[in-house]
């Protein structure tokens, strides 16, 4: 986690304190905004990692703040694509939501949104792809990923491993 901050950076030394002494020696009034991109965007770069590690190649990314959308998609070994949500938190043993939208997001209907910029630009609709959220607790730190290739069940992987076949562990 170290290599995805920089602590020179203000919001980024922030972070690093509430995962280091807790979410409750950051005043509130600094625990939104900065903190929550930064918490974002080491929760992705964990997820980046541990997907690299099982043999997944990241072909896209939201690199813009404020743009809602699909944060990751991947090409996987076997060459499917995986469209992966990455929630992370500070606070131990919480569980984030999926973000409350006009489609359940991660849903078919969501990922077939011509607003959702990583399924606009590679010309991908919901049938092509399989569907993850990962959760990733910097506070612990510990991750857990759940797979789907319906939008409506989500399996949970228990051992990386697992990850080697979406065709073979989610049918398709």
């Amino acid at each position: 986690m170290r290599g995805c901050v920089k602590p020179s950076n203000p919001a980024d030394a922030l972070f690093e304190r509430a995962r280091i002494d807790g979410l409750n020696s950051i005043d509130r009034g600094q625990r939104s905004g900065h903190l929550a991109r930064v918490i974002g965007e080491v929760a992705e770069s964990v997820a980046q990692i541990v997907l690299d590690q099982q043999g997944y190649n990241l072909f896209w990314q939201i690199t813009t703040p404020g743009i809602h959308g699909v944060d990751l998609l991947f090409l996987s070994p076997e060459e499917s694509v995986l469209a992966l949500e990455v929630k992370g938190t500070l606070r131990r043993g919480t569980i984030p939501r999926l973000t409350p939208s006009r489609l359940r997001q991660m849903s078919r209907g969501w990922l077939n949104d011509p607003a959702n910029p990583a399924m606009s630009e590679w010309s991908l609709q919901a049938d092509d792809l399989y569907a993850g959220v990962m959760l990733v607790d910097l506070a612990s730190p510990l991750y857990r990923i759940a797979l789907s290739s319906n939008f409506e069940h989500y399996l949970p992987i228990a051992a990386p491993a697992e990850l080697a076949s979406l065709r073979e562990l989610l049918g398709g």
